[in-house]
């Protein structure tokens, strides 16, 4: 997915170097002097398309060679044709690939099919077009590029980087071609139907921004404005789209016994409200399954929605973090990615840990594995209103917040003992947990085992769960990492949550919150005035101190 910036970017970066032709590079290190330069080339595929792509070349002295670094976009993208362009300063695949660059790997970065001055159209991750196009790439570049170093198994020394879309490309890649050795899939799915519809429910403000974006950046040449992908936005996924879409997964990959063969550092987000963290921990599982070396950052952001479908966030649709703390001290995001690619094709110290998750955006903490203890609360018979309980609850913060002003005149004003709100106009929030430490987490995978019940139809009685967090002496309710799950009709539902991840102080309230509207399902909830009811179970990942050691910035 894309930001706003990125759109523009395409305008500002359309001109650029000529394209080079190049002769078939030697084998072995170089024999000549090589200066930093980059230029644009033109790359045959199998089915006669020709993909663009941009060579950073890195400086090179007689006898030296430079690992091989292929980079693309997420969808909706392009390649960064400079360092100084959107792509290159504001997206950390862009970052990431100038930054090995600048520090002497060769970098290959090309537009996919139907995006940039690529050709064709959007295929949607198929196997045999964009999948492939991965190898393509890396046989051009190891046929043209001079000094590509080798392993010391005799392997050419390659890595790959890409979001989203550039994620998914380069991990179903890995399957097949195991020349790939040093993966940096980041925001990149396991299941995506799964990813896209949770519960078969489609996250229609996303589906609406696959059929949006995309046909600006690649000029309306992608697959997606055609049946059967045009029914998402309206919310329903047919049986069509979901067998399309597990072809193009490494859950279906995964569960026939195949395994990605390169080690991967995974970066996900808690607060992505698409490619969820269980995503990433799906795919770590495969690949520890093939014993491959996998590791995980945690980080924040992702794919975020604008204001006030989600809180803002620095971009919209795609932001990353810029830095985290995984060592006992901030690290910009594109250092820990050069230190993962210098260990994994230059033969360097180890830097990146196993697993590192961000509490928030200043603190960070190290764990072996990512926690799985959980601790069950009773729900007893609550209700919500659908669709208008939670319709206005981004326009609420204002006054939340004045409320909170005007309360804290008043010394020791604790919340603690209120009793649950919302169920209109507001969500539900049912508090089950009181922080007595300030050394207690959210961390982890919530859990639910619930009845939703409800006075209309089967499918009309439709609402949208999570794990709300009010912290002491505030009004607002923030849901935990902004994860909605949603529960698309009555039934009984066991079933995990998205991951979340939240610090926690002394007087904070956890619990559930019950939304009758999302906004991140603008176009699917239920719109049949009605109530729901649920009772049940929830189990919250509370951790405390002890487990791991928290660091902070």
């Amino acid at each position: 997915m894309r930001s706003a910036f990125a759109l523009l970017g395409v305008i500002l970066v359309l001109t650029g170097c000529a394209t080079t032709r190049l002769p078939p590079a030697d084998t072995g290190p170089v024999t000549t002097h090589h200066e930093a330069r980059r230029y644009q080339v033109k790359i045959p595929t199998h089915d006669g398309i020709t993909l663009t792509a941009t060579v950073y070349q890195p400086e090179l002295a007689v006898g030296d060679t430079a690992p091989l670094i292929i980079a693309t976009h997420g969808y909706g993208g392009f390649r960064a044709k400079r360092p100084m362009s959107i792509y290159g300063q504001t997206m950390i695949t862009g970052q990431a690939a100038v930054h090995a660059w600048r520090a002497g790997y060769w970098v290959v970065f090309y537009d996919q099919r139907g995006f940039g001055g690529s050709g064709d159209k959007v295929n949607m991750m198929d196997p045999e077009k964009e999948v492939r196009d991965v190898s393509t790439v890396l046989d051009w570049s190891l046929a043209h590029l001079p000094g590509i170093a080798a392993l010391p198994d005799g392997a050419p020394a390659v890595g790959m980087i890409g979001e989203s879309y550039g994620a998914g490309a380069q991990i179903l890649a890995s399957f097949n071609d195991p020349r790939l050795r040093a993966l940096v899939p980041i925001a990149g799915w396991h299941d995506l139907a799964g990813a896209l519809a949770p519960n078969r429910h489609v996250r229609t403000s996303w589906g609406g921004a696959l059929l949006t974006v995309p046909p600006v950046t690649s000029g309306f040449s992608t697959q997606g404005m055609r049946r059967p992908w045009r029914s998402m936005i309206t919310g329903s996924m047919n049986s069509e789209v979901r067998n399309i879409l597990a072809e193009r997964s490494p859950a279906t990959l995964c569960a026939n016994g195949q395994r990605p063969q390169a080690d991967a550092l995974l970066i996900q987000g808690f607060r992505d409200s698409l490619m969820t963290m269980d995503q990433a921990l799906d795919n770590r599982a495969c690949f520890l399954d093939g014993g491959r070396d996998v590791r995980l950052l945690g980080i924040q952001g992702g794919h975020i929605l604008p204001w006030p479908v989600q809180s803002w966030s620095g971009k919209p649709l795609f932001n990353t973090d810029r830095q985290i703390n995984c060592n006992g001290h901030a690290e910009p995001l594109e250092d820990l990615i050069l230190a993962w690619w210098d260990e994994k094709l230059r033969g360097a110290a180890p830097h990146v840990p196993e697993m590192c998750l961000a509490l928030d955006y200043d603190e960070a903490i190290t764990p072996k594995n990512f926690p799985t203890a959980t601790t069950p609360f009773s729900v007893s018979r609550e209700q919500v209103h659908i669709p208008i309980a939670g319709l206005f609850e981004g326009f609420m913060v204002p006054v939340d917040t004045g409320y909170d002003l005007v309360r804290g005149i008043w010394r020791n004003a604790d919340r603690r003992a209120l009793t649950p709100n919302g169920g209109l106009g507001r969500p539900r929030f049912i508090p089950l947990h009181v922080v007595e430490r300030d050394d207690e987490l959210l961390l982890g995978i919530p859990e639910i085992d619930l009845q939703l019940a409800g006075t209309a139809s089967v499918r009309s009685t439709r609402v949208f769960v999570g794990i709300g967090v009010q912290h002491a002496n505030q009004r607002r309710v923030r849901v935990a990492s902004e994860q909605l799950t949603p529960l698309p009709g009555k039934g009984l539902y066991r079933q995990p949550l998205a991951p979340v991840s939240v610090p926690l102080k002394a007087g904070d309230r956890v619990g559930l919150v019950v939304y009758g509207y999302s906004w991140q399902y603008a176009f699917n909830p239920s719109f049949w005035w009605s109530r729901a009811r649920f009772n049940g179970q929830v189990a919250l990942p509370i951790v405390t101190n002890g487990w791991e050691t928290r660091a902070s910035r």
